[in-house]
């Protein structure tokens, strides 16, 4: 395997268990902590102010290819995280907390996106997506299925110890292959934008309109729908751990076996049924926000993970294809300063406007039947001047 490529699914394992081992069960922790929906939502847009400001950073080092300093940045951040995470201080983790969760967020997605990106085509997007999402699967469930043990434990040292660990390990490993390849991504780096550059973007493809609203998703499933996932589950972290895991074990047969065709189906066709599948998985979690009959409840909890992460293999395809014929680093840097500005304002609106006299999971679901219209605005994700995105061969 090319070095370039096992720095990508090397950086993506680690990271990932990373993840599963604490960060991913922030609204949980954020939720008994005593924090309300609306100071969750607080939360999430504090971490994009504070994703908005460290990417000003890492685009800097990102152009003057300090590869090293951003690799050790995302360990550093992401080990501050969980001690502010385990601490049991309300007021720090709700600020400063939040903004180094966006920072760690930063530079973990823009370094990985970039990697993602030079090692795929037009060609062969799909397929190295599935393969990662195989990588993200395994190592994220085993952290997650370690983490909610050790939460639901009360093992907090231990689990400081075993994030600490890997991230050095981590680290170690991640240098020691870029001190065997001098030239890692140094090829084609453009300076650093500036925010004029930012908010000069556009393109035929009518992007700027589906950033400013696939964030907003992205960040509805990883802390509302995960914490909705642990009040049906009776606010267990173990049992939230092993529907977490069973589920995406589920997925991981699927998209072992999808990834292998991905590449080679129509992908305006695959592209709009998944849109349509999910707006119908964001209808679902509203009707299940109150389902107790358990058939019912998991079964559907595995149909909304399986149109979801359909769904994202078709757009994680499209963005990627769309990004390999422009500006790469550009198009994505302007998905992300878009994506995160929206997060700030949306969930800002969802602090201020979610009423507290309501059930926490009348909320949830209010928000999810809400969002459903915004899912169609990705059918605009296409030229203008045709209905089918027709990649170069």
């Amino acid at each position: 395997m090319p070095i370039l490529s096992r720095t990508f699914y090397l950086f993506s394992a680690i990271h990932s268990f990373l993840l599963g081992l604490l960060p991913i069960f922030i609204p949980v922790i954020l939720w008994d902590k005593g924090l309300t929906i609306n100071e969750i939502a607080t939360f999430v847009a504090l971490s994009g102010v504070g994703f908005l400001l460290a990417l000003v950073m890492w685009d800097r080092l990102r152009a003057s290819s300090n590869w090293r300093v951003i690799i050790a940045l995302s360990f550093i951040l992401q080990m501050l995280l969980v001690g502010l995470l385990i601490a049991d201080a309300q007021w720090l983790l709700l600020s400063v907390g939040a903004l180094i969760n966006g920072a760690a967020g930063c530079f973990y997605w823009s370094t990985q996106r970039i990697l993602f990106q030079s090692i795929t085509s037009n060609k062969n997007s799909g397929n190295t997506f599935g393969n990662f999402q195989i990588v993200v699967v395994i190592c994220l469930k085993l952290g997650i299925l370690l983490g909610s043990f050790l939460l639901d434990g009360d093992y907090s040292n231990t689990l400081i110890f075993i994030s600490f660990s890997a991230s050095l390990v981590g680290f170690y490993s991640l240098n020691k292959l870029l001190s065997n390849s001098r030239n890692l991504l140094s090829i084609i780096q453009p300076p650093a934008f500036s925010m004029t550059d930012v908010l000069a973007f556009k393109d035929n493809y009518r992007s700027k309109s589906v950033f400013m609203v696939d964030g907003l998703f992205l960040f509805l499933e990883s802390y509302f729908w995960v914490l909705t996932i642990y009040m049906l589950t009776k606010e267990s972290l173990s049992t939230l751990g092993v529907v977490i895991v069973a589920l995406s074990l589920l997925l991981a047969v699927i998209f072992f076996v999808i990834k292998q065709v991905i590449d080679n189906t129509n992908a305006q066709r695959l592209f709009f049924i998944s849109i349509l599948g999910y707006a119908l998985a964001w209808f679902l979690r509203g009707e299940l926000s109150f389902q107790d009959n358990p058939l019912i409840l998991y079964g559907g909890m595995l149909l909304i993970a399986f149109l979801s992460s359909l769904f994202r293999l078709a757009f994680n395809k499209r963005f990627y294809d769309i990004a390999s014929v422009e500006r790469p680093i550009y198009y994505i840097l302007c998905k992300s300063y878009y994506s995160q500005f929206m997060i700030v304002v949306f969930f800002a609106l969802i602090a201020l406007f979610v009423p507290l006299t309501e059930q926490p999971l009348q909320q949830l679901q209010q928000l999810y039947y809400l969002s459903i219209p915004l899912v169609f605005v990705y059918f605009v994700y296409q030229k203008k001047s045709t209905a089918l995105i027709k990649t170069p061969t």
